[in-house]
C-alpha cells in the first residue's frame, strides 16, 4: 500500500507540472535588442578613438563621445558619420585633462566632466566654449576626479564626484544647488577602492537620479534632491547581478540600462530585470569593455567599447505580450501619427488586447508571436495592417485533468492486480516450503 501511495503522489506532482506548462503555453513574453551598426578604430584621426568613455545623444539623434586619451569630444550622426570634434590636452578653456563624462541638455549644450582638471566645461553643439566651474577640493562646487555628468529635463546638472564619494547638483550655469553621499556601502553611500574610481549617473523624465555604484556592485536611485529611494544588484554574473557597473542610462519610458562587465542589462524603474545582451562572444553585438551607454528618443541604445575603441548601436527588436484569445480572425488597419519616442499601438483580438511596440524608423520589421506586420512608414505617419491568425481554442483543462485521472486510475488498477498476483505467489511459496 505504501508503494501505491508513492505512485499516487508522483502522479499528482506530474499532473501539477503538466498543468503549469499547459497554462504557460498561452502566455509568452520576449524582449531583445539587435545590432544595427558600429564605428571606430584605435587611433587619433577623425572617427577614431583612444579609450572612449562616456557617450551622449541629443534630441536630434547626434552622438557625442568623450574620447578620453585623445583629449577631445567627437560628434557623429546617429549612423556614425563624423560631424565635428574639439579639444586637446591642457588646462585652458576648451582644453581637457582627461574628458571622461559628456552630457547634452534639451537646448543642445554639451557638458564635459574634465577629470584631471577637476571641473565641468560647457560648450554649444559645435564645440564653442561657453563657461566652466569647479576646482580641486572637498568643498561645495569642488571636485576630486569628476567622472560623469548628467542633465535632467529642467536643465540641472548632476556630477559624479567620484573620489569625494558624492553627487553634486548645479544649475546650468554652475551655481551649486545640493550634494549627497559619502564613502561606504549603506544606502546613499558610494564605494571606490582607489584604483577603480568611478561612479555612473543618469536622470529619468521625472527627475529621479540613478547612480552606478561600481564597487558596491549595485544601482542606487534617488530623488532630485538626493533622498534615497531604492537600490538593486549584487556581485555576480546572473540576471540583475553586476561585475562592474560602469555607467547607466534611462529612456523616455523610465527603463534603466546599465553598461556592466557582464554586458548590457535593462531594468524597469524599480529594478526588475528585463533583458541583457552583449557579453560572451566576439564580433558585432558583443562588447569587450562596455564603458558608456546612452539611449536616444527612439529607444536605440549606443554603447562605447573602451577596449575595442568603437561605438556600437542597438535597436529594440520586439516586445510581445500575448495571451490565448477566443477563436477569432481579424484584420485591423491602424493609422497613427508617430511621435519621436516609442509608440504602442493596441490591437484588440476578441477579449484579449495584444500590444505591439513600433517606432518611427523606415522599414520596420517587428517580430511577434502570433502576429505578422508589414508596415510602410512615411516621415510622420505610421500605417500598418496586422493579421491575427485564428488561434487554437483555449484548452479544456477540466477534460484534460479528467483524462489524466482516468489514466491514473487504470495504472492504479494494474498495480493493484500485480500486487494481488504477488500476494498469491508468496502464499503459494509459504505453503510449499513451510515459510512463516
Amino acid at each position: 500500500m505504501q508503494d501505491k501511495s508513492i505512485v499516487n503522489n508522483s502522479m499528482k506532482v506530474f499532473l501539477c507540472v503538466l498543468l503549469f506548462f499547459v497554462i504557460m503555453q498561452g502566455v509568452q513574453a520576449a524582449e531583445t535588442y539587435s545590432f544595427v551598426t558600429k564605428w571606430g578604430t584605435r587611433g587619433s584621426g577623425d572617427g577614431q578613438f583612444s579609450n572612449p568613455e562616456s557617450i551622449a545623444v541629443d534630441s536630434s539623434g547626434n552622438v557625442y563621445v568623450a574620447d578620453r586619451n585623445n583629449q577631445r569630444i567627437q560628434k557623429f550622426s546617429s549612423t556614425g558619420t563624423f560631424l565635428a570634434k574639439w579639444g586637446s590636452q591642457g588646462s585652458g578653456d576648451g582644453l581637457f585633462g582627461g574628458p571622461k563624462g559628456v552630457a547634452v541638455d534639451s537646448l543642445g549644450n554639451v557638458y564635459v566632466a574634465d577629470e584631471s582638471n577637476n571641473r565641468i566645461q560647457k560648450f554649444n553643439s559645435t564645440g564653442t566654449f561657453l563657461t566652466k566651474w569647479g576646482s580641486g577640493g572637498i568643498g561645495d562646487g569642488q571636485f576630486f576626479y569628476p567622472d560623469v555628468v548628467a542633465v535632467d529635463s529642467s536643465g540641472n546638472i548632476y556630477v559624479a564626484d567620484s573620489l569625494n564619494y558624492r553627487i553634486q547638483k548645479f544649475s546650468s550655469t554652475g551655481t551649486f544647488l545640493a550634494k549627497w553621499g559619502s564613502q561606504g556601502s549603506s544606502d546613499g553611500q558610494f564605494s571606490g577602492d582607489g584604483q577603480v574610481k568611478h561612479l555612473g549617473i543618469a536622470t529619468d523624465p521625472s527627475g529621479n537620479v540613478y547612480v552606478a555604484d561600481t564597487n558596491n556592485y549595485r544601482i542606487q536611485k534617488f530623488s532630485s534632491t538626493g533622498a534615497f529611494l531604492a537600490k538593486w544588484g549584487s556581485q555576480g554574473s546572473g540576471d540583475g547581478q553586476f561585475k562592474q557597473p560602469w555607467s547607466v542610462a534611462v529612456d523616455s519610458l523610465g527603463n534603466v540600462y546599465v553598461a556592466d562587465g557582464n554586458g548590457i542589462q535593462k531594468f524597469s524603474s524599480t529594478g526588475t530585470f528585463l533583458a541583457k545582451w552583449g557579453s560572451g562572444g566576439y564580433g558585432d553585438g558583443y562588447i569587450s569593455v562596455p564603458m558608456g551607454i546612452a539611449v536616444d528618443s527612439s529607444g536605440n541604445v549606443y554603447v562605447s567599447d573602451y577596449s575595442d575603441n568603437l561605438i556600437q548601436k542597438f535597436a529594440f527588436q520586439t516586445v510581445t505580450l500575448t495571451a490565448t484569445p477566443t477563436p477569432t480572425s481579424t484584420q485591423t488597419t491602424v493609422p497613427t501619427t508617430i511621435p519621436t519616442t516609442q509608440h504602442t499601438t493596441a490591437i484588440t483580438t476578441g477579449p484579449t488586447t495584444i500590444s505591439t511596440t513600433v517606432k518611427p524608423t523606415t522599414q520596420i520589421t517587428t517580430i511577434t508571436t502570433g502576429l505578422t506586420t508589414s508596415p510602410t512608414i512615411a516621415p510622420t505617419t505610421y500605417q500598418t495592417t496586422i493579421n491575427t491568425p485564428t488561434p487554437k481554442p483555449t484548452p479544456n483543462y477540466d477534460a484534460k485533468i479528467a483524462a489524466l485521472e482516468s489514466q491514473l486510475a487504470v495504472q492504479n488498477q494494474k498495480i493493484e492486480e500485480q500486487g494481488n498476483i504477488l500476494d498469491k505467489i508468496t502464499s503459494f511459496l509459504r505453503n510449499v516450503f513451510g515459510w512463516k
